[in-house]
């Protein structure tokens, strides 16, 4: 009667604990759900792209509506280095302009920072630092803003001189006439060939 109390007793004992494949399948169900929660985390504390792109536009109409209210020109500055913005106010002094700054830096992601721009005319800007501005009269500047990380341009925000109106598309936007000059390529002494003189007597082809 002993015995058989101690065999239940150490099977008792043995049973308190997880087994190898319930441990594995306890472990794989935790994994599962620190990756899910993980992911819902993210997408709530780290911005994406696209909040990026929505804060960018309400921080470009700031500007504008700060320039037509107070009758100033508002410059909207980036820095490409420490891809980091700031505004400021131009009020004139007895020196001259003067740069007032509005509201403290703000710092992008390195997953959505600017990386270039580019204006109507094609010229691309990625160094050091650009300046958009924004007259008491609505007026701005004509330009596309690409925004993403080192490897990949995600986003592309337009911004319209006259009308203040900002599009956001995907992925890298160029206009067709930008496009159409950026592909064309130029074959030198083909081109000349092709050229034909008209002053130059016409040869018949002989008989």
């Amino acid at each position: 009667m002993l015995t058989t109390g101690r065999r239940f007793a150490s099977r008792k004992r043995v049973r308190s604990g997880l087994t190898l494949v319930e441990l594995v399948i306890v472990i794989m169900i935790v994994g599962f759900l620190m990756v899910f929660v993980g992911g819902i985390l993210r997408n709530l504390l780290i911005p994406t792209t696209e909040d990026v792109s929505a804060k960018l536009s309400e921080a470009f109409k700031f500007g504008a509506d700060k320039a037509q209210l107070t009758n100033q020109t508002v410059v909207f500055r980036y820095d490409f280095d420490k891809a980091e913005y700031q505004f400021f106010s131009l009020k004139r002094e007895e020196d001259g302009i003067v740069e007032e700054s509005i509201l403290k830096k703000t710092k992008l992601p390195f997953y959505s920072k600017i990386l270039k721009t580019r204006d109507f005319s094609g010229k691309v800007n990625y160094q050091g630092q650009f300046k958009i501005q924004f007259s008491p009269q609505g007026n701005t500047t004509d330009l596309f803003i690409y925004l993403g990380s080192d490897s990949e341009i995600k986003k592309t925000m337009q911004i319209f001189r006259y009308s203040g109106k900002i599009k956001i598309f995907p992925g890298e936007y160029i206009l067709e006439e930008q496009r159409s000059d950026r592909d064309k390529i130029s074959y030198g002494l083909d081109e000349r060939d092709e050229q034909v003189d008209t002053n130059a007597p016409s040869q018949k082809t002989p008989r």
